[in-house]
C-alpha cells in the first residue's frame, strides 16, 4: 500500500486524470482550437512580463471600458507542464461580459518548485494590482481562480499574507478553485512526484488543506460531477476545512463533466455554471 489504503496502481487511476479519461486528448484538443479562435478574434497583449523568470509573462484579454473587473485565470499541468496560450478561451466570454481575463504562465517542475510556483503567482498578482489600470481594471475587483495545479495555486494565494506585499489584507473580491488538489501528501506516491519532487515536508508546507484562510475570503470550489472519487473528495474537504474557519465555501459540482473539460462548464457562456460566475464576480 502506498497511501489511503491505495495501491500504487489505484493511487495512480486517481490523481492522474489521463488516467481516468482515455479521450482526454479529444477534449485537449477541443480547447486548444477554441484558443487559438479566441486569440485571433481578441487579440490580446501577449507575453507581458511580471517577473524575471523565463516563464513569467502573462496574456491580457482587455475589456473595452476602463474601471472594469479583471479575472486571472492559472492553468493546470500538475506544475509541470502546459501553457497560457492553450487556456486562452477561458476569456472569450468573460471579455464580452465586461471584463479584463488576464492567463499567467509560471515556470515548470523540475525547474523550480511547487513553492517557487507560488511566488511566481504573488508577483503575478503585485503586478496586475500595481498596473491595474493598463488592464482597463479596477483594483477592488480583482479575482482570481484556477484549474488543477492552479486551483492549488489559487487556494494558496487566497491564504497569503498579503499586507506586507499590497499593503491590504485581502486583493480578492473572488477566488474559484477549480478541480483542485488541496493536499499534496497523495501526489508523492504517483509518478507525478518523479517532476515535482515533493518530500513530506514539502508536501505539507505546499497544501492549502493546512494553510489559515481569512474569515472575509469570498470563495466557490468547483469540480467535476466525473472525475475520480479523490478529486471530488478533495474539493469537498477544503470546503469543509475553510467552513471549519469561518468561511462558507460552497462546491459546485458539474454534471457530466470530467477533469479536461470541465473548465467549458464554468467560462464558455453555454456552460452550466457561466451565468453563476458572472454573479459572483460581480457580486
Amino acid at each position: 500500500m502506498t497511501w489511503g489504503g491505495f495501491t500504487e496502481a489505484e493511487l495512480e487511476w486517481q490523481y492522474n486524470a489521463r488516467e481516468t479519461v482515455p479521450d482526454f486528448m479529444t477534449y485537449v484538443e477541443r480547447c486548444v482550437k477554441l484558443s487559438e479562435e479566441t486569440r485571433a478574434d481578441l487579440k490580446p497583449k501577449i507575453d507581458v512580463r511580471y517577473g524575471d523568470g523565463p516563464k513569467e509573462t502573462m496574456d491580457v484579454f482587455m475589456a473595452a471600458d476602463a474601471g472594469a473587473p479583471v479575472h486571472i485565470f492559472f492553468h493546470g499541468g500538475y506544475w509541470r507542464s502546459q501553457d497560457k496560450k492553450d487556456y486562452a478561451f477561458v476569456a472569450r466570454d468573460l471579455v464580452a461580459a465586461g471584463f479584463t481575463v488576464i492567463c499567467p504562465n509560471y515556470d515548470l517542475c523540475p525547474d523550480v518548485t511547487v513553492a517557487d510556483i507560488t511566488q511566481e503567482a504573488v508577483r503575478c498578482v503585485q503586478y496586475v494590482y500595481d498596473n491595474i489600470d493598463d488592464f482597463n481594471g479596477d483594483r477592488d475587483r480583482i479575482s482570481i481562480s484556477g484549474h488543477s495545479a492552479g486551483g492549488q495555486i489559487v487556494a494558496r494565494l487566497a491564504s497569503y499574507d498579503w499586507e506586507d506585499v499590497l499593503g491590504v489584507a485581502n486583493p480578492f473580491c473572488g477566488v474559484i478553485p477549480i478541480s483542485g488538489v488541496f493536499d499534496l501528501e497523495p501526489v508523492r506516491f504517483t509518478t507525478i512526484n518523479k517532476d515535482i519532487k515533493l518530500d513530506e515536508a514539502s508536501a505539507a508546507d505546499n497544501s492549502p488543506m493546512l494553510d489559515a484562510v481569512a474569515t472575509d475570503t469570498k470563495m466557490m470550489v468547483v469540480v467535476g460531477r466525473d472525475e475520480s472519487p479523490e478529486f471530488v473528495r478533495q474539493s469537498d474537504a477544503y470546503a469543509a476545512y475553510c467552513g471549519r474557519s469561518g468561511v462558507t465555501v460552497p462546491v459546485y459540482k458539474a454534471w457530466g463533466a470530467n477533469h479536461f473539460n470541465v473548465l467549458e462548464d464554468v467560462f464558455l457562456e453555454t456552460g452550466s455554471l457561466f451565468a453563476h460566475l458572472k454573479r459572483f464576480l460581480k457580486a
